[in-house]
């Protein structure tokens, strides 16, 4: 971590410097990256709503929300006044002290949606111009994993402290597709959900709940409603989460030691209460080839589709970027494999400092999507220490393939 930390206070040096000489450098750096490519485009003055919940199940996104979009300059400005949609508004409510779900928080330019360790779905279809950590020298900052889908109507949303990415800049996503894994990377308290909506090209943070004040809107934006009448998910998938270390009610567990797990290379086995069956194997990550690999296989009572989840340890798991690879099968063709790589953050699972204090999380499942297979056909999913980053510690333990039932 402390070449992390040197390079980040190098890149603050040279912010500083830009700053000096003229340079203007937004607050929000990846907005400055997007405004050099991003096409023009004129901001909708009457959209057509669009947006889905980002999450499976019932509940509404104001059932779930902690933080709100702050109307009164929502650019993390702190100057002591918030202002909610609804047009209520509040004074003294910086991110200590204002109350969870009610005026929270000043400055603030997105939804803060209570997920803990749940699967994270795009609103809308569209294409994914962002995918990574928001700043790869230093993963305790601003979104920390994210990102980023481009809508084509002039809005672009963005999701933040991911645990898991699925998407890579460039993919095209439909509707209420899994982009990742909900956690509590970068800027934050606790796992959650940061979801903000922007007009493009410029990144000007808007509402999606609009503007029901009696008053004119604050925002330097303008703000409409953007959910559709019926914004819930079609299909549900098994909260991993939602069961401590426990695997999920008819999953298939293959943990590390057992004859469906293999590996390559030099691994070390350890023992804690916390690990699955009370053991795990850990490994260094390197920047170079890979030397080591880690993969667990099962043979499945059925066709069908599965979420998969893999067990992040509270210890011997320091790796921001770790690479697990998915072979399944293609649906529509089943004599053809097809893979996937996820990228699953363990440095942020366990106990470690975070921005604004200690933060304990336990060891999670973490789903690293659904995926299809075939009972003739052994799943299989391959961890690498190919992680770009020399000398930390990767994990393995249980993984779980979990069957589920897919809408029509």
């Amino acid at each position: 971590m402390r070449h992390r930390q040197q390079l980040a206070l190098i890149t603050s040096l040279i912010v500083a410097l830009l700053y000096i000489v003229g340079v203007w450098i937004p607050a929000n750096a990846a907005s400055w990256q997007v405004n050099l490519h991003a096409a023009q485009r004129s901001d909708p003055q009457d959209p057509t709503p669009f947006m889905h919940r980002p999450y499976y199940g019932s509940k509404t996104i104001l059932d779930r929300t902690v933080s709100f979009v702050d109307h009164d300059k929502p650019w993390y400005a702190d100057d002591g006044v918030f202002v909610r949609y609804d047009g209520k508004k509040w004074t003294g409510v910086s991110i200590g002290s204002c109350k969870g779900g009610v005026n929270c928080y000043d400055g603030h330019n997105g939804y803060d949606i209570n997920l803990w360790f749940e699967p994270v779905l795009s609103v809308a279809a569209g294409k994914v111009i962002r995918a990574g950590w928001y700043n790869s020298l230093n993963h305790a900052s601003a979104l920390g994993l994210w990102a980023a889908v481009d809508h084509g109507n002039g809005y672009v949303t963005a999701y933040g402290h991911l645990s898991a990415l699925l998407v890579s800049v460039g993919d095209q996503v439909g509707t209420q597709w899994q982009l990742g894994t909900s956690g509590t990377s970068g800027s934050s308290t606790g796992p959650h959900l940061h979801m903000a909506t922007y007009y493009l090209p410029n990144w000007s943070a808007t509402d999606p709940f609009g503007w029901t004040g009696d008053y004119p809107d604050p925002n330097v934006v303008s703000d409409h409603y953007l959910w559709v009448n019926d914004p819930g998910t079609s299909t549900t998938i098994p909260d991993l989460s939602n069961n401590g270390s426990a695997i999920s009610p008819g999953a298939t567990l293959v943990d590390d030691g057992d004859a469906g797990w293999s590996h390559t290379g030099k691994w070390h086995k350890a023992s804690s209460s916390s690990d699955i069956n009370g053991h795990l194997h850990w490994t260094a990550t390197t920047a170079g080839a890979e030397t080591a690999s880690a993969t667990w296989q099962a043979t499945l009572p059925a066709d069908g589709y599965y979420e998969v989840g893999v067990f992040i340890d509270d210890n011997h798991a320091s790796s921001g970027w770790a690479p697990y690879t998915i072979y399944s099968v293609d649906p529509t063709d089943k004599e053809t494999e097809v893979h996937h790589t996820v990228y699953v953050d363990q440095e942020h699972i366990g106990s470690f400092q975070g921005p604004y204090g200690w933060v304990h999380t336990g060891p999670q499942w973490v789903s690293l999507g659904t995926y299809y297979f075939t009972s003739s056909a052994a799943a299989r999913i391959v961890l690498s220490n190919a992680t770009g980053e020399n000398g930390f510690q990767l994990a393995t333990d249980g993984l779980e393939l979990v069957p589920i039932a897919m809408s029509k």
